[in-house]
């Protein structure tokens, strides 16, 4: 079996390419297990926690990426979740994919001390996922608290957001830097197969989408399907009429290396 992992940040468009790799028949993509909310991440802390198990976070990624039991586990629960949201279940069987794989967020691989991992792993597919433009990626993140969700297959009305000018700044800052980051552990994953996906050139058109899912499915050596998602995106194209504060936005932005972001 092959594997793979979409290497990204926050508010980067990696549950629209997760959930389009998991409508392929042949390939199964866990979605984030480092998150410490998650469920398989949460029972294998408090078990490290209480001194139940002595393995490390290496053998917690090897034990998702191999066993069963944890693939099964986790068919059960998307079926469970799907038929909860009255949604199609998709349950996949181990013999029957040819390609495992997870998402998760750099700043999970660094902080939890699992780049390693990927290191002793050079069979592992990367497909790294990133967003340029740092300040749409930050504004995102506030609707999305502000609207309490990212998007919606229904026309739904946003609410108007109050930028927190100083907590932007903060943000931001921090952002460049977990960018470095990433780029530095980029720089170790060189002898893995890696490819590229920029957001913007991902999402720029429906035409944009079909042709981008195609190159991903190649690169994971399966055959392509042709999909389409009815998903509307909540983050407005122009900020002008949905930014209560927006000229004093725009005055915070001034002489910073982020007023390139700006529409």
């Amino acid at each position: 079996m092959n594997h793979h992992i979409i290497l990204t940040s926050g508010r980067s468009g990696s549950n629209y390419l997760t959930n389009t790799l998991n409508q392929h028949p042949k390939i199964v993509n866990y979605g984030e297990i480092l998150a410490s909310m998650i469920i398989p991440y949460t029972l294998y802390d408090r078990c490290k926690r209480y001194k139940l198990c002595n393995g490390s976070v290496i053998d917690y990624l090897n034990y998702a990426y191999t066993n069963k039991k944890f693939f099964y586990a986790s068919q059960i629960y998307s079926a469970y979740s799907h038929f909860r949201k009255k949604k199609p279940i998709n349950f996949k069987t181990w013999k029957k994919i040819n390609n495992l794989g997870t998402k998760d967020f750099f700043f999970n691989y660094h902080n939890k001390n699992a780049v390693d991992f990927l290191l002793s792993n050079q069979d592992i597919a990367i497909i790294y996922l990133y967003r340029e433009n740092m300040l749409r990626r930050y504004i995102s993140g506030v609707f999305l608290n502000k609207n309490q969700f990212a998007s919606t297959e229904k026309n739904v009305k946003i609410r108007k957001v109050n930028i927190d000018l100083a907590k932007m700044m903060t943000n931001l800052n921090a952002i460049s830097k977990e960018v470095a980051d990433e780029q530095n552990i980029l720089k170790q994953l060189q002898n893995h197969r890696l490819i590229t996906i920029k957001y913007e050139d991902y999402f720029a058109d429906e035409k944009s989408i079909l042709a981008q899912n195609k190159q991903v499915f190649e690169f994971l050596d399966e055959e392509p399907i042709h999909l389409t998602s009815k998903h509307k995106k909540i983050l407005p194209h122009s900020w002008r009429d949905q930014i209560e504060n927006y000229d004093e936005f725009c005055d915070c932005l001034a002489n910073t290396e982020y007023h390139q972001y700006l529409d």
